[in-house]
């Protein structure tokens, strides 16, 4: 089975045990799920979504994030982790968004990759969430299981992205990516995966090379 087959039998299994997917992150608005993608890096969302509840209260917008005293906001966002770094990203974006575009969320990704804090993984967890435009979001989850099955060789986030672009079609980049997430969190976990539950082992090369 080749790589493109391989993926095609991936992808309906998951659409057909997961057929409706949405972002695991709470948010309201563009500038809120930006935000909520940011403080996400090496955190869980559930861990983010009990942090956001306050921090969107207080500072529902770019403009009032903008002006915000670092203190109060790291208190708000410590349990997340690397609460100082993401205490500044999170302000000098606000500050970028009040600056150069209005206090909006702009679409293009070079713009997003200008805002502090921002990579291409929350980039493509922002166009596609909001805008349905294609990307492939690489998050721990989306590396692991299609390096495990067999839809990549590589373990750099920029190449696992390309290769599934090649493999999936781009409007269906995000529910794809919700739906590995939702797969790895079930059954292709990270130690002792499920693979006897799996529906789709006989297409997976870390199962049929046990």
């Amino acid at each position: 089975m080749n790589r493109k087959e391989r993926a095609a039998v991936f992808k309906q299994y998951l659409t057909e045990k997961y057929p409706v997917v949405v972002c695991s992150l709470r948010y309201e608005t563009d500038f809120q799920l930006l935000t909520a993608t940011i403080l996400s890096a090496q955190c869980t969302d559930a861990r983010v979504n009990i942090v956001t509840k306050e921090l969107f209260e207080k500072y529902p917008d770019a403009f009032a994030l903008a002006n915000a005293d670092p203190e109060n906001v790291a208190k708000i966002i410590k349990s997340t982790g690397m609460y100082n770094m993401k205490t500044k990203n999170i302000i000098a974006m606000a500050k970028a968004l009040v600056e150069n575009h209005g206090g909006e969320v702009p679409k293009g990704m070079q713009e997003l990759l200008a805002l502090s804090g921002v990579g291409r993984k929350t980039a493509n967890v922002v166009r596609g969430n909001l805008w349905k435009m294609p990307g492939v979001v690489v998050d721990t989850h989306v590396k692991r299981i299609s390096r495990r099955v067999g839809l990549t060789d590589s373990t750099e986030p920029e190449k696992v992205e390309k290769d599934l672009e090649k493999l999936i079609d781009g409007a269906e980049h995000c529910d794809f990516c919700h739906r590995i997430i939702y797969f790895g969190r079930e059954i292709c976990t990270a130690r002792k995966p499920k693979c006897e539950n799996c529906g789709v082992n006989h297409a997976c090369r870390y199962y049929t090379s046990l």
